[in-house]
């Protein structure tokens, strides 16, 4: 293992960057990526990292702040390639990429050590090509892809009430007070966030962590890798041969937005936002495969922010993918949260029992013929109280018109 090198203040950081940034020239295209990183103070990565080195012995390694910087200065720069970083950017002979990271000019970090800290603090396995082999997909015709489309709403029997049976869990877990569950790769990125981000944020008085107001939502990212793989065999073009897959766990899914669908990854995102304040800050980041709908990543990004990451949410806003039953039972009874969801309209329409008229003063709903209905019980299931037709609970009248049974959901979050 590496050694970790004498910890350097924020303070100490933007001195040297002072010092050495005197006689070079700064590019204009990235004339801004500076003073951004002098806002950002990475020193609390220290105890974080701390346990991924040698307490003392081995070879002084580059100090994880700057390496973290550099990554930081690479997305800032608008380049995704840490070969291109390196070779381009930090070995560059006016000396300003390797300065704002942190680096002396003569002495940077090579493409494998970037590499080798992402695997250290993501705690990555080794690479095994054999994981990265899959059966050939197979294309589908334009018929197929139709069919595909008019059918992205319907659910299979695997995802009937997986909603329903995520509340279950989450609320079992919560009973029997488990700890819960999150990826190393997913926890560590939402430390870093909280360490270097939330907590500055909440000094500023930006954001207050135990009465978050939050907007959530997913966007689809798309992968580069080919969906159908690259070729390993020698075989002609027709072959049925497994293929190398270079994002494995990535899957199509549908994208609302730009209405197709698209071969990639579902970023789930949960942000604050301030009455005061006109920054929208993100609180908790969450990545899920592409074919997974927002409701999913949804109820365990929630369930982790507020259950794992200790915050505390008064109010939130989430888009009508969300409108579930068990999502509103979830945060009435284990987040104690408001959520604002509007209404899905997807299956608007589609009803058994004839809609209520009216509902009275007491709340009562009225029928279509103008009768006060019949209180007939609560399903504890659907968290809905049923509502009968007064002339069929009394057993007269069956040629009556009026529908037989009703159920009406009453919105009781709040109270």
């Amino acid at each position: 293992m590496q050694m970790l090198p004498v910890l350097r203040s924020h303070k100490e950081y933007i001195r040297f960057v002072d010092t050495k940034i005197k006689k070079v020239q700064i590019p204009k295209a990235h004339h801004d990526v500076l003073p951004k990183l002098k806002l950002l103070d990475l020193t609390p990565l220290r105890l974080l990292f701390m346990p991924l080195y040698s307490p003392g012995f081995g070879r002084p390694s580059f100090a994880p702040e700057d390496m973290m910087r550099t990554f930081i200065a690479m997305v800032l720069c608008g380049v995704t390639s840490p070969t291109d970083w390196v070779n381009d950017y930090l070995k560059d002979k006016s000396g300003f990429y390797a300065i704002i990271s942190g680096f002396l000019p003569d002495r940077v970090p090579s493409v494998g050590c970037l590499y080798d800290f992402i695997s250290r603090i993501l705690k990555l396995p080794k690479f095994c090509k054999d994981k990265y082999i899959r059966p050939k997909r197979k294309k589908l015709t334009r018929t197929q892809k139709k069919r595909l489309k008019e059918d992205k709403h319907k659910v299979t029997k695997r995802h009937v009430k997986i909603v329903a049976k995520l509340a279950d869990r989450f609320q079992r877990i919560a009973q029997n007070s488990q700890e819960v569950y999150i990826p190393h790769a997913e926890k560590i990125v939402n430390d870093i966030l909280e360490l270097c981000c939330l907590n500055e944020s909440q000094s500023r008085k930006l954001l207050d962590k135990q009465h978050l107001n939050i907007s959530a939502d997913g966007s689809k990212l798309k992968a580069h890798a080919n969906p159908y793989g690259k070729k390993i065999c020698e075989c002609d073009s027709s072959c049925e041969c497994p293929r190398f897959h270079n994002s494995p766990d990535a899957s199509w899914g549908y994208d609302s937005y730009r209405n197709c669908f698209i071969f990639g990854y579902n970023l789930y995102q949960v942000n604050s936002w301030s009455r005061d304040h006109k920054a929208e800050l993100p609180v908790y980041l969450m990545m899920a495969t592409g074919s997974r709908h927002d409701s999913v990543p949804g109820m365990f990004a929630m369930n982790r922010t507020i259950q794992s990451m200790g915050y505390h949410v008064d109010n939130g806003c989430f888009d009508a993918a969300h409108d579930a039953t068990d999502f509103y039972r979830l945060s009435r009874d284990l987040w104690n949260m408001r959520p604002f969801i509007p209404l899905n309209t997807t299956n608007q329409g589609n009803i058994k029992n004839l809609p209520v008229s009216s509902i009275n003063e007491d709340g009562i709903p009225i029928c279509q013929a103008g009768h006060q209905m019949y209180y007939s019980g609560y399903c504890k299931d659907r968290d809905r109280i049923k509502w009968r037709c007064p002339i069929k609970a009394a057993k007269k009248n069956r040629t009556s018109s009026v529908t037989s049974l009703m159920y009406v959901l009453l919105l009781t979050m709040g109270e």
